[in-house]
C-alpha cells in the first residue's frame, strides 16, 4: 500500500524479474504471501540466453511451483549426451541419462512463471539505485530507492538481479571473476523437423566447445563456447548483446561440420547473444555474507557459475523453493505483528541450507570448466584427480538432489 506520493510499503520486495525472481515470487505466492512486488529493470520479461537445460533437481522444484506438468509439454525428454570431434566426427564419449533432463526456451519458462502470479505484482522499467536502512521501534528494515524517484520500504528484500546484482554489492559479496571464454547462444526452428535425436550433441574443436540441444522436434538450442576472445571491434562482450547478429552467427558456426553449421545458419537472429562467462569463486562460498538483516540474495546474484554442468537455472529454482519454505512461517499479514528477529532467523536458515549445496555445485562447475579449457595432459590429469577427490567420480550426482517441498 502507498504511504506517500512517492513512497510505498511492501511485505517482500524481489529485485529482478528473471527465472529466479519469478520463481521466488511464485513460491511465496503459493505459501500465501501476496504482499510482494517484483521489480524488473527491463520493459518486458527477459529471456537472454535463448534456451536453458533443466535437470531432474530443477524439475522437482518446478513441480513444487505447480508448473512442471505444463512446461513438460513444451520440451522433449533428453536421453543422454554424445561428445564428438567436430573435425573428424569420432565419438569421444557417450552418456545415457538415468534421470529427467529437458531443454526449455527461456521465454517459455519465464512466461509460464509470470502467468501463474497474481496480476500487478511485476513492475517493469524499474531499476534499483540504492538500498539503505530504516531503524524503527520494531527493528531495522530495508529501504529501496529506484530510478523513477520512488522509495520502497519493505520487510524483506531479495536480490534476484543476476550476476551484476545491486543487492549483492549492498551485501558486500565478492566481485565476480571473468573466464577467458565467450558463449554464443541462439535458437533455430526448422518447420519440417530438425531430424536430430533427443540427445545433447557436443562437438569439440580447437578452441571451441559446441552443444546442440533439441527442445522439441522442430526447435534446437545451440551454445558455442570459445576459448579465445573475439575481435573487440566486432563484438561487445562482458554481458552485453552483440552489435551485429550476423557476426555472432558466423562465430557460432566456426569449425563446425556442415550439418551443424546449417542449423546455426537458419537461426532466429533475434535470439542470438554473446557474453563473456563469469563465475563466483567456489572458495568464496564458504564465507560470503549472503544476508544482512532481512536482505538476502538468490540465483546468479548468489552463486553465478559457468554453464559447464548445466545447473544455473535448476539451482536458482531450488533457491526459490527453499527461501519461500523458510520465510513463509514468519511473514505475518499484519506488519504490526511482524517479528524482525524471526524474519532474520528465517533468512539465516535459508542461507545455511543453501551454502553447502551451492559450494558443491560451484566447485564442480569450476573444475569442469578448467578441464574443458586445459591444454596440457598434466593439467587435465590433476583436474580429474581433484574431481574424484571431491565428488567420488560421480559427475552427475548433483541431479539427484531434492530441495524438498514447499
Amino acid at each position: 500500500m502507498a504511504t506517500g506520493a512517492d513512497e510505498e510499503l511492501h511485505g517482500v520486495l524481489i529485485v529482478g524479474g528473471g527465472i529466479c525472481g519469478l520463481g521466488t515470487a511464485l513460491a511465496l505466492h503459493i505459501k500465501g504471501i501476496n504482499r510482494l512486488l517484483v521489480l524488473e529493470k527491463g520493459e518486458s520479461l527477459r529471456a537472454t540466453g535463448a534456451g536453458i537445460s533443466i535437470q531432474a533437481n530443477g524439475w522437482r522444484a518446478l513441480d513444487q511451483l505447480k508448473v512442471g506438468d505444463e512446461l513438460r509439454k513444451l520440451a522433449v525428454p533428453l536421453t543422454g549426451m554424445e561428445k564428438k570431434s567436430a573435425i573428424h566426427g569420432d565419438k569421444i564419449l557417450e552418456i545415457s541419462y538415468r534421470s529427467e533432463c529437458r531443454c526449455l526456451k527461456r521465454s517459455d519458462l519465464v512466461e509460464t512463471l509470470a502467468r501463474s502470479l497474481p496480476g500487478g505484482c511485476i513492475r517493469f522499467g524499474c531499476q534499483v539505485d540504492a538500498i539503505s536502512w530504516d531503524t524503527t521501534v520494531t527493528g531495522r528494515w530495508p529501504i529501496v530507492s529506484t530510478s523513477n524517484g520512488s522509495t520502497i520500504r519493505a520487510n524483506v528484500v531479495i536480490g534476484c538481479d543476476g550476476s551484476n546484482s545491486v543487492v549483492a554489492k549492498f551485501l558486500g559479496l565478492r566481485s565476480l571473476r571473468l573466464l577467458p571464454m565467450w558463449a554464443a547462444r541462439g535458437l533455430t526452428t526448422i518447420p519440417e523437423g530438425h531430424g536430430f535425436s533427443n540427445r545433447f550433441q557436443q562437438l569439440v574443436a580447437e578452441g571451441v566447445s559446441f552443444r546442440l540441444t533439441p527442445i522439441d522436434d522442430k526447435t534446437l538450442h545451440f551454445n558455442a563456447v570459445h576459448f579465445r576472445p573475439p575481435n573487440p571491434k566486432e563484438y561487445t562482450c562482458s554481458h552485453h548483446r552483440v552489435r551485429d547478429p550476423m557476426l555472432i552467427r558466423q562465430l557460432a558456426m566456426k569449425a563446425m561440420p556442415d550439418d551443424v553449421a546449417a542449423v546455426v545458419r537458419r537461426c532466429d537472429t533475434a535470439s542470438l547473444s554473446l557474453a563473456q562467462l563469469c563465475y563466483q569463486a567456489p572458495w568464496h562460498m564458504l564465507l560470503q555474507p549472503f544476508q544482512a538483516g532481512t536482505v538476502t540474495v538468490a540465483g546468479d546474484a548468489m552463486h553465478a557459475m559457468g554453464p559447464f554442468i548445466g545447473q544455473g537455472g535448476s539451482c536458482s529454482l531450488e533457491d526459490a523453493v527453499v527461501l519461500a519454505r523458510c520465510l513463509a512461517p514468519t511473514v505475518a499479514a499484519d506488519d504490526r505483528k511482524l517479528d524482525h528477529k524471526c524474519v532474520e532467523k528465517a533468512i539465516s536458515l535459508y542461507v545455511q541450507q543453501r551454502r553447502g549445496r551451492i559450494l558443491r555445485l560451484s566447485m564442480q562447475s569450476f573444475l569442469n570448466g578448467q578441464l574443458i579449457a586445459a591444454s596440457s595432459w598434466l593439467k587435465k590429469v590433476l583436474i580429474k584427480a581433484a574431481m574424484v577427490v571431491f565428488f567420488g567420480g560421480n559427475s552427475h550426482g548433483h541431479t539427484d538432489y531434492d530441495c524438498g517441498s514447499l
